[in-house]
């Protein structure tokens, strides 16, 4: 088999171009030219009468309610330590793959008039197109002598008892599988089966389809994940509603994406996953690494293609344990961040204060917007509040709105807005936040406030499709440009007010548990009159500082600067000699001030990272693990330049 080339891996990244209201998003592999999508290939024939229940019978899930969603993971507490307890895999990078095209599911099929090739040919453009060397597999014969690798079963829906012994001992010989949505529910006669040998073979659960949820229509995959981290956090992926090829709701170890609405809310009676991997140890002594998508084959035609192929890029590396490196989104250790906003538009209260100190006493700094009109009369109050730690940002000279003034009279709001706060005695730096009343903004808007070298503006939910901030892209040349925080959270009152309280609380740290585990901005906007009792403050912040080592406790000033610092840092991956070879670009005039991190993906579980320099350069950075499957270089204090280093796997 040929090699897989490092330098093919998919440009697509967080550090790509931003645009405000979405991100350009494009494919530069380094490779020979890819081959076109041959999306016409891929269309199924229209089959109008598919009878109901063709692919999971009708109300299967509204039956089996009870059963299916009184867990939320397979095995859950025996996985709930898995990533601390995994051996150092003694299986080595592989670069078979393997596609099975099973004559039962060919056969169940025709039984309803479809094709079951265009399921086939869609991995076979995407292998072609990355220049993955493959085979076709299609007997089990064949299945039953494959030398480990990868196995692809792409929508297998039908597999025989020998079909679904044989892919159970191919993960037993250290095999890694990536399946695609219904995987053997259905004998070779065509009988439903469920989904026992999903369970038990690729350690997932089916709890549900989207088939119900009209507003269900997005995967929102992780960032940094193992398994996708070329796609931004919690990107928008619109996915076709088609009858009968509904995306599964899965649940399972670990999670890399969430079938969610558009504006990404979150509901616990869901389990959303749309993607679910793992790795087990075999009775072999072999681990064996796994990868579900719950959306069909089907549904690509429709879905931004460069989306999903760098999903499957991602998914499909990992299984072959190829190495891969990417720059985090947050400074080293963190893995995403908090952030807690509270608009003034009137004067500073003692209830402002007390609710202040709360936050200190909790090691949560918050950043407070502020009319420069009640300056003045707020000047101690606001001065009490830099004592604490928190931060003072702009809300506007009064609160009116700045949509369709003219430039000149926006103008002149900003330069008052910063002349009455500063003749108050009230000391904020030049890079000072902004966030407009109401949310009422325009062009003119933002051209003024990179003009006037604003730090930070806070923006409304669609000015992103990701859950991350961003360069405003007509300041991305500037020495300090200005950042984008997208509002990506519902915020604690509004989830509060739709629930009995400890009901809504616990929904609340849910929520905030899964933008966690996207690595995402979570910007959550405090009302100076807020309804959240001291008790019910004093457990969020609990449960964030449990997490402290993952969740980082921010104001919008720091969130913005550390943005800036990631955007300096390129990161590219090349194949060498006698190792892997990291290029870190680190562009600016300034040493790092923060501690940007490279995560790098392990192609032998619980191995330990170790650089060795090249070109002279003799310093080596700070390795820190991450879990499992990642170590990340830490490139804290690095002057501008470009950095060699031979990345080495040590086996514990």
């Amino acid at each position: 088999m040929a090699a897989i080339r490092l330098s093919c891996l998919p440009a697509l990244r967080h550090g790509a171009t931003r645009l405000l209201g979405m991100f350009a998003l494009s494919l530069s592999l380094g490779c020979a030219p890819a081959l076109p999508l041959q999306t016409n290939v891929l269309k199924p024939p229209i089959v109008k009468d598919l009878p109901d229940g063709f692919f999971i019978p009708v109300g299967y899930f509204e039956k089996a309610a009870n059963e299916t969603r009184s867990g939320t993971s397979v095995n859950a507490v025996a996985k709930q330590e898995i990533e601390r307890n995994l051996p150092a895999s003694h299986t080595p990078p592989v670069m078979a793959v393997a596609l099975y095209d099973s004559p039962t599911t060919r056969n169940y099929f025709a039984k309803g008039g479809l094709d079951a090739k265009p399921r086939i040919q869609a991995w076979e453009v995407f292998l072609r197109k990355y220049k993955i060397s493959y085979e076709i597999v299609s007997s089990p014969d064949q299945l039953e002598k494959m030398t480990p690798g990868v196995l692809v079963l792409p929508s297998s829906v039908a597999l025989s008892d020998r079909e679904q012994r044989a892919v159970v001992n191919f993960r037993n010989r250290g095999g890694g599988v990536l399946a695609s949505w219904l995987t053997g529910v259905r004998d070779e006669q065509g009988e439903w089966r469920g989904f026992a040998f999903m369970e038990s073979a690729l350690d997932v659960k089916v709890v549900g389809t989207n088939e119900t949820d009209l507003g269900d229509t997005f995967m929102m995959p992780h960032g940094d994940n193992p398994v996708t981290h070329y796609l931004p956090s919690g990107f928008r992926i619109w996915l076709e509603r088609i009858r009968h090829w509904q995306p599964l709701r899965l649940t399972g170890a670990h999670s890399a994406a969430h079938l969610m609405d558009w504006s990404r809310t979150f509901n616990p009676d869901k389990p959303g996953a749309a993607i679910v991997f793992d790795e087990r140890s075999q009775t072999s002594g072999r681990l064996s690494r796994s990868v579900v998508f719950g959306y069909p084959e089907r549904l690509w035609i429709s879905a931004d293609p460069k989306l999903l192929e760098a999903i499957t890029h991602d998914s499909l590396m990992w299984l072959l344990r190829q190495p891969a490196a990417y720059a985090a989104a947050w400074p080293y250790p963190h893995a995403s961040a908090f952030v807690m906003t509270v608009d003034i538009p009137g004067g500073i209260t003692d209830t402002d204060l007390k609710l202040a100190r709360l936050f200190k006493d909790s090691g949560a700094p918050a950043t407070y917007y502020v009319l420069s009109a009640n300056a003045v009369k707020s000047a101690a109050g606001l001065r009490q509040l830099q004592a604490m730690g928190h931060e003072i940002a702009f809300l506007g000279d009064r609160f009116d709105d700045f949509k369709n003034q003219s430039p000149a009279v926006q103008a002149k709001r900003f330069d008052s807005m910063r002349k009455e706060t500063s003749d108050a005695g009230i000391v904020v730096g030049t890079d000072a936040g902004f966030s407009p009343p109401m949310e009422s903004f325009d062009k003119t808007t933002r051209d003024l406030l990179r003009q006037r070298a604003f730090g930070h503006f806070m923006a409304s939910m669609d000015s992103s499709e990701a859950r991350l901030p961003f360069i405003d892209p007509g300041d991305v040349n500037a020495a300090k440009p200005l950042v984008v925080l997208p509002r990506t959270h519902r915020g604690i009152e509004p989830v509060l007010s739709e629930h009995y309280a400890e009901q809504g609380l616990g929904i609340f740290l849910d929520e905030l548990d899964l933008s966690e585990k996207m690595a995402g901005l979570s910007i959550i906007k405090v009302s100076p009159e807020t309804f959240v009792t001291p008790e019910e403050w004093t457990r969020l912040f609990a449960q964030l500082n449990g997490r402290r080592g993952r969740v980082w406790l921010a104001t919008a000033g720091q969130v913005a600067e550390s943005w800036r610092q990631q955007a300096r840092v390129t990161v590219r991956l090349e194949a060498g000699d006698p190792a892997p070879l990291l290029h870190v670009t680190i562009k600016g005039a300034m040493p790092l001030s923060q501690a940007v991190a490279v995560w790098v993906n392990l192609p032998v579980s619980n191995s330990s990272l170790r650089l060795t320099s090249r070109d002279g350069f003799t310093r080596s950075p700070k390795i820190g693990q991450i879990d499992a499957w990642r170590a990340a270089v830490v490139l804290d204090g690095l002057a501008p330049g470009e950095y060699r280093w031979n990345l080495h796997f040590d086996q514990r």
